[in-house]
């Protein structure tokens, strides 16, 4: 009887756990989304096209915040995002919010069944944030026709993040010239959180390996 009193309390504890987290995970996704607003209300009264270019980024950074926290309220585990899930639904949304006035762009994501830790997930998820913007924006002129691929995969103790476009590459100075900008200089700054390597080639297309050394599983 004292071992099913026990359980019983342990068992409520763990509910009002899980109920609290879902609650946190809804709350902060929520504040995302009205900043996610805000911005795109902002947006629309900017007349400058760079300054409205720099907002509609920030933007679509933040909605790639804002999946994570609704995948976790959703799915059953939440600490943990499923890899191929997420990088669908973060695919799709550029795609909609950027592809607008371009050509036949289609993205792929071949990705490892994986489930890693939200501390994880928040900087890869912004990194091919700023990977794939890039190449919608940049990589196809005049409505042009591409291919973007997403490639994620665990290779013994280390992940391997690519992001490779088929679109008209970069030269040696706009390599320079990219570095840097404030993207890049994001992806610096989370490449040093997960202790990663970036080599990155645009003599065909444009090609972005990165090996992440520290990271977390579920």
């Amino acid at each position: 009887k004292k071992i099913e009193e026990k359980n019983t309390i342990i068992n409520k504890a763990l509910y009002e756990k899980d109920t609290l987290l879902r609650e946190i995970h809804h709350r902060v996704k929520n504040n995302l989304q009205v900043v996610s607003s805000l911005l795109g209300i902002q947006s629309r009264d900017i007349k400058d096209g760079k300054a409205k270019a720099a907002i509609d980024e920030s933007r679509s950074r933040v909605q790639s915040m804002s999946l994570i926290h609704q995948n976790l309220y959703k799915k059953d585990n939440i600490t943990g995002i499923q890899m191929s899930d997420y990088l669908e639904k973060l695919t799709n949304n550029l795609l909609a919010t950027y592809n607008t006035s371009q050509g036949d762009i289609d993205i792929t994501n071949e990705v490892d069944d994986l489930l890693l830790d939200v501390d994880t997930v928040v900087p890869i998820g912004l990194i091919i944030n700023e990977l794939i913007t890039n190449s919608l924006k940049y990589a196809f002129p005049d409505n042009a026709k591409g291919d973007i691929k997403v490639i994620l995969k665990k290779h013994s103790d280390s992940l391997f993040l690519s992001v490779r476009d088929n679109g008209i590459g970069l030269s040696q100075d706009q390599l320079i010239i990219k570095k840097e900008s404030f993207g890049h200089s994001l992806i610096r700054a989370f490449k040093n959180k997960l202790d990663a390597t970036i080599e990155v080639n645009g003599q065909d297309g444009t090609i972005v390996d990165i090996i992440i050394n520290n990271f977390k599983e579920a």
